[in-house]
């Protein structure tokens, strides 16, 4: 039985792992010139972070209720988070082409 400690911990987790995709994911529709290159990170790259995030707060910290399925894991902390921060990015933040930068730095 999870405990409400446990389940906050886990939504902190998830929450985290959103707010990290959301930003890689904007960084990486600034930094690359190509739709195919942004969606390649964003389904290779951005994942491989998670599940490094994943392995040091629930492994090195012991954070988080145990699951018991790592099918449930991979899901609730990788695919769930990667997909409300790239919609977050997508669909809510302007692209990065509607901001006017200056010429010249002063």
């Amino acid at each position: 039985m999870a405990t409400v400690l446990s389940i906050a911990v886990l939504l902190a987790i998830v929450g985290v792992h959103a707010l990290l995709a959301a930003v890689l994911t904007r960084y990486f529709r600034i930094a690359l010139d190509s739709d195919w290159g942004t969606a390649l990170f964003v389904v290779a790259g951005i994942p491989l972070v998670l599940l490094a995030t994943t392995f040091l707060l629930s492994g090195v910290f012991g954070l988080g209720p145990s699951l018991g399925n790592p099918l449930l894991v991979f899901v609730v902390l990788i695919v769930v988070p990667l997909a409300l921060g790239a919609l977050v990015d997508v669909l809510y933040v302007p692209p990065p082409d509607e901001y006017e930068l200056p010429d010249t730095a002063e």
